[in-house]
């Protein structure tokens, strides 16, 4: 297993759980389909106007790699 990250530019002020549901259907779109422990770590102010970036971890098996 591994820890991954993955960042999603996403409006300023989505609500974790939005977040969250944005980055589970990241995932899928990439291919990933078995991991655990999807946490956000960071929401950072982006130059752009009313976005942020969401900064998740979650664990992946070595399989489960793209």
């Amino acid at each position: 297993m591994g820890i991954e990250r993955l960042s999603l530019e996403l409006p300023a002020g989505s609500a974790a759980e939005d977040a969250q549901a944005q980055a589970v259907a990241q995932l899928r779109a990439q291919g990933v389909h078995t991991w655990s422990d999807l946490s956000l770590q960071t929401i950072l102010i982006t130059d752009s106007p009313g976005i942020s970036r969401y900064t998740f971890s979650y664990w992946v098996d070595d399989g489960d790699r793209h």
